[in-house]
């Protein structure tokens, strides 16, 4: 039976990602209005989208600070109210450095983000948090659908400044019902962290280190072909429209995605099933950088809907198998920082297509680096069987040896292993 409690924290989740990731997914749809008309170069452009993307990720320790000092509902509120007003204050922008300040909202829809997926599993047992990410990520398909759309039918009759103030009132109303189902975490999960130096903690932990390196490298290749695209079509002599389809395309083809998770998820290890995603995202990535007409680039973005939903549903179930419960919070603002790197792709890749003419060599280097992010995932996953998983800290603060599921076997963990251990 389905609990208020699942169903609110559910929604918690699904409307900060209907705004940010649903919003990060589409911005691209943005930004051929906004280079017309301020009458600014490509490179400019860009640098919006990737200043607004790496808002978002750097904004995870911020918010990881916001959330020692208050509960997580004012947090959730309060990210909401940020990427609201800065989205109303750019829409008065005459020059792109004023436009420069979403890096500000990016943060806001952080702080939110934060404040409702890292209650989940403080709540939820491990497959019921799988289920739980799963339908609450269904908001960045659906967010991607909406705002792609919204993009399509505002900005031929308004124009990107009279839109942006809808897109605030609508963050500002979408963040204040999510909010209404959000809980303080259960009374054994919450208080300080059992451990007196949780970041040393963590970066001394291989595995750790190597997952949050792999989702640098994988959220730079992810992110960039969704960045560049609508650039990249209009080069092409793609029209807007078809651009706006393509993304809502991505956006349909996400939700079945997400649902594949929810289901398959509760029964394959999140560390394989997420390593196996990065080479799905690797080849649809592909498909899009060699795209040359509007039903290829219709076809990778429904490929690469499909085969990422396993990126947002399953980072914080992936985490949950590498460091306790009470460290959660901590090292989702930490993995969250290298994936800032990805605010550089699209600055990076506009950057060659202006020497090149063309952004196929900035696709390439965004291919490298998923390629990287699937060769650390490999090493993470065999370091973690190999180790008979990672270590289990109970809330006392007392590291055990945790069991292989997969060998149904106890094994004691290899000095390799206790290095990575956490000291408390």
């Amino acid at each position: 039976m389905v609990s208020l409690l699942a169903v609110g924290l559910t929604l918690g989740l699904f409307c900060s990602l209907f705004c940010s990731f649903g919003t990060m997914y589409s911005f691209g749809s943005w930004m051929p209005a906004v280079k017309e008309d301020l009458g600014v170069g490509v490179a400019e452009t860009a640098a919006v989208t990737g200043l607004f993307q790496a808002g978002f990720f750097l904004g995870s320790i911020p918010a990881r600070f916001l959330l020692h000092h208050c509960t997580h509902r004012v947090a959730y509120l309060l990210g909401g109210l940020l990427a609201a007003a800065v989205f109303f204050a750019v829409s008065f922008a005459e020059s792109t450095w004023v436009l420069y300040f979403l890096f500000l909202a990016g943060s806001g829809m952080q702080c939110a983000f934060m404040a409702a997926v890292t209650l989940i599993p403080r709540h939820f047992s491990a497959s019921d948090t799988v289920t739980a990410t799963a339908w609450g990520a269904l908001g960045s398909s659906l967010g991607t659908m909406v705002w792609a759309s919204l993009s399509a039918i505002l900005l031929p009759e308004m124009g990107w400044r009279a839109s942006f103030p809808t897109l605030a009132a609508m963050f500002l109303a979408i963040h204040a019902v999510g909010a209404l189902g959000l809980q303080s975490p259960i009374q054994e999960a919450a208080g300080p962290p059992v451990v007196k130096a949780p970041y040393m903690a963590l970066l001394t932990n291989r595995n750790f280190v190597y997952f949050a390196a792999a989702s640098g490298f994988a959220y730079y290749g992810y992110l960039l072909p969704l960045n560049i695209q609508g650039l990249d079509a209009a080069q092409k002599g793609i029209s807007s429209v078809h651009v706006s389809i393509a993304y809502m395309s991505f956006g349909v083809s996400a939700i079945v995605g997400r649902l594949l998770v929810s289901v398959v998820g509760r029964w394959i290890h999140p560390l394989r099933f997420l390593t196996a995603s990065f080479v799905g995202v690797t080849a649809s990535s592909a498909i899009l950088a060699a795209a040359q007409n509007f039903e290829t680039c219709v076809s990778g973005n429904v490929l690469l809907g499909i085969v990422s939903g396993p990126f947002v549903t399953l980072l914080v179930p992936s985490l949950r198998e590498l460091v306790p419960p009470s460290l959660l919070p901590d090292a989702l603002a930490l993995v969250l920082l290298p994936q800032a790197a990805s605010g550089a792709a699209p600055i990076l890749a506009v950057w060659i297509a202006e020497r090149s003419g063309s952004y196929l060599l900035g696709s390439l280097v965004g291919l490298a680096a998923l390629g990287a992010g699937i060769v650390l995932m490999a090493v993470v996953c065999w370091r973690h069987v190999a180790s008979a998983s990672s270590f289990n800290c109970d809330e006392v603060g007392r590291c055990a040896e945790a069991s292989s599921s997969d060998k149904g076997s106890t094994s004691t963990m290899d000095s390799d292993n206790v290095r990575d251990g956490l000291e408390v």
